[in-house]
């Protein structure tokens, strides 16, 4: 719910303080074609909200604060700025410093959503993120007394799918405000509960979309109260234009696929394609489900080779990194809810074979203080994720995490091989 997210958010805000990192210096920049090869959605890049990428057939564009390129050819990430000697911290005068949510699409120009403007726009800039546009405004609710408030949007065939409280739109790139269509709506999109004694609790139909697209659907997965009373992870499908809303899929119980760390409410990591929904269950198993029949398959035991772990997928693996229960606050949580990395990510095939076990001490031999990894995508060569260092120190009787490095890191597939790849601050 929107609500738990802000509250976790504020708890994270009062235990973490940040200390600002040198930022790496500009080498010389060759900017490449930025053309898809295809104008579907990028399904393997939206598995995370730490960064946003866009694959190109020459390399990958993300953004972190500020946009930049990783080659392919050469594995080298480096600001989208060729200006001799610039730190990259400031936004008059770098041109890499780009103010995004996610990153939507490529060709000639990139075009993202930004997030400093309130109702959202999209924009675009160059290949060298030069010459800044707004190409549109995106609609909200207008009945709404929180107009500012946008889920994550996709990109697919032509048109930009996004939630303004509570209501699914799409509009074509580019096209007038006005143009967006709604694809659907809960009842009282926007609208809040309020309680006799004055507290204003959130809004019951405030539910956090997870938007998808493949091929001739758009699905959206969020999290709602069920017949029986309970909150689960409930998918939807349509077509692509709003038509014929139907409930695809919902998280299984126990009794179908045994308990796992949130039993019953939500999985940990999904990825459809192919007419199926492939599943991971933290503590629990790898499954996949046929969405025409409803047919529910076992992939494989990944509770074998870890107690708990984080995923991402593609259309040919599953990278699941092992994670361990954490002692916070001096005693290690029931469930394992605080949890550190494991030594190892474990590469499937999206059949559920067990491809490759890959060490991830590296890590530990190059980072000082606690590590935070954060999966972040794969493809069909390598997975790439967020490593954090952390230290702690007392305040008020309190622990307070101080964040040290953040870096980017990928694991290949083929020789194993685990390196870093650029350190963002």
């Amino acid at each position: 719910m929107k609500t738990t997210k802000r509250v976790f958010a504020a708890l994270l805000a009062v235990l973490l303080t940040f200390s600002l990192a040198g930022c790496q210096r500009s080498e010389k920049l060759d900017i490449p074609d930025a053309q898809n090869g295809s104008d579907d959605f990028q399904k393997n890049l939206h598995q995370t909200d730490k960064l946003s990428f866009l694959e190109t057939d020459t390399g990958y564009y993300f953004t972190w604060s500020s946009l930049y390129y990783i080659a392919k050819d050469t594995m080298t990430a480096t600001p989208v700025c060729a200006k001799p000697e610039c730190d990259h911290r400031d936004e008059n005068v770098c041109n890499a410093i780009i103010h995004a949510d996610y990153i939507l699409t490529g060709g000639e120009r990139i075009y993202y959503v930004g997030y400093d403007n309130e109702p959202k726009t999209v924009g675009s800039v160059k290949l060298d993120a030069t010459n800044r546009e707004t190409v549109q405004e995106l609609k909200f609710n207008e009945t709404s007394n929180s107009q500012s408030s946008y889920d994550r949007a996709i990109y697919h065939r032509g048109y930009v799918y996004y939630i303004s409280d509570d209501i699914l739109y799409r509009v074509k790139l580019g096209g007038e405000k006005e143009s967006a269509e709604i694809i659907w709506s809960p009842e009282d999109a926007g609208s809040s509960q309020s309680y006799a004694d004055g507290r204003v609790d959130f809004n019951p139909n405030a539910i956090h979309y997870s938007l998808w697209a493949d091929g001739d659907s758009l699905y959206f997965m969020v999290n709602a109260q069920t017949a029986d009373g309970t909150y689960k992870d409930v998918l939807f499908q349509c077509g692509l234009d709003g038509s014929d809303v139907k409930q695809a899929w919902v998280t299984p119980d126990k009794d179908e696929v045994g308990e796992w760390e949130k039993t019953g409410v939500s999985v940990s990591q999904w990825y459809i394609t192919n007419g199926y929904i492939y599943f991971y269950l933290s503590g629990g198993d790898f499954w996949r489900t046929e969405l025409a029949t409803g047919k529910l398959e076992k992939l494989a035991d990944t509770h074998a080779q870890t107690q708990y772990g984080s995923a991402v997928f593609s259309d040919d693996y599953l990278a699941l990194l092992s994670e361990l229960p954490a002692d916070f606050y001096g005693e290690v949580t029931e469930g394992g809810r605080y949890r550190v990395p494991g030594d190892s990510i474990f590469l499937y095939g999206i059949d559920g074979t067990l491809k490759k076990e890959i060490s991830t001490e590296p890590l530990r031999e190059a980072l000082d203080g606690t590590i935070a990894v954060d999966m972040l995508m794969c493809d069909s060569t390598d997975v790439y994720f967020l490593a954090t260092t952390t230290t702690y120190s007392t305040q008020y009787g309190f622990p307070v995490g101080n964040t040290g490095s953040i870096t980017l890191w990928r694991a290949n597939f083929e020789t194993g091989e685990v390196t870093q790849l650029y350190k963002l601050r």
